[in-house]
């Protein structure tokens, strides 16, 4: 990796830290990270063009660096890495007031980073799982047991969005996912953004927070009582909150032999009280706006 750095960066450093497959080290009094990419490479380009766009707009992010050829990556045997200068390199964990200040209305198009056609992309989630779960039935008991209450709940949030048939324009810049003990250096690292509603980054946070057991129901109803929303984002979170994306996510580990099968209990062992902490949202955003609620929770719930 030193050669790597000298030949294509012309950084010389005998210090180099290995953690989760990418590199960190310290030059000219500036942190730096070599990571790994193991997306998409047709993205890279509308990365790049974001990470400029936010510098230029004086966003909190993390820079990208080119090589000497220009280029946004470089190849190192069989894997691809990606030189970031580290302006933020904080190991503290995020929490609501990051997400809440990162957000932005965006009106500049990036490209294959949008993800704002929840419909499109969920609904082939769907089709793919239940064209491969099929051939997956014996050998994934616990999955094929709980995945159509997952592809239910998907298949509600689906119904809504085709019901209200109003297009959100709150779009900012969000990530492919945020966790509950994600790091202040990967949100603003730029490898893991995407363009989507604002809401999203929220909702991700809140049912990581509430599957990791950091945030119990009230401790979550609490803080969305201070968050300001327009009514067509109330609409859009709930939405959101309604897609298992922590299913799904999961789904994709165990499939890929990343996650043990076993790991799937994470959610499915508390899946009542994320019925409950949905009525509970359903109840909040209610008060400001006219909503439809999902008929088998409200009955379930209901005083």
């Amino acid at each position: 990796m030193k050669d790597l750095l000298n030949y294509y960066y012309y950084i010389i450093t005998d210090r180099i830290n290995m953690h989760n497959h990418n590199y960190y080290f310290e030059y000219l009094n500036h942190s730096f990270c070599l990571y790994r990419y193991d997306y998409n490479l047709n993205n890279l380009n509308d990365i790049f063009k974001l990470n400029t766009y936010m510098l230029y707009n004086n966003y909190k992010i993390n820079k990208i660096i080119l090589n000497k050829n220009s280029d946004i990556i470089t190849k190192y045997g069989n894997h691809y890495y990606i030189l970031i200068l580290l302006n933020y390199n904080s190991k503290n964990l995020i929490n609501f007031s990051n997400i809440l200040n990162f957000q932005r209305n965006l009106n500049v198009n990036f490209g294959v980073l949008t993800r704002t056609n929840w419909l499109e992309l969920w609904s082939n989630k769907v089709d793919n799982i239940e064209y491969s779960i099929k051939h997956l039935k014996h050998k994934y008991k616990l999955v094929y047991n709980s995945i159509y209450y997952y592809i239910g709940l998907t298949e509600n949030a689906i119904t809504y969005l085709r019901l209200i048939n109003i297009y959100n324009h709150n779009i900012s810049i969000s990530h492919r996912r945020v966790k509950s003990n994600m790091t202040l250096e990967e949100f603003y690292n730029p490898l893991n953004l995407v363009i989507d509603f604002k809401v999203r980054d929220l909702a991700e946070y809140i049912k990581s927070c509430f599957f990791d057991r950091k945030l119990d129901v009230s401790e979550i109803i609490n803080y969305l009582k201070k968050i300001p929303m327009s009514n067509i984002d109330y609409i859009y979170f709930y939405i959101r909150m309604l897609f298992p994306s922590y299913y799904f996510d999961l789904y994709d580990l165990i499939i890929s032999g990343v996650k043990d099968e076993k790991s799937i209990l994470k959610v499915t062992s508390y899946q009542e009280d994320y019925e409950y902490l949905l009525y509970e949202i359903y109840l909040l955003i209610r008060n400001h706006v006219n909503i439809m609620g999902i008929e088998w929770i409200n009955k379930k719930f209901a005083i």
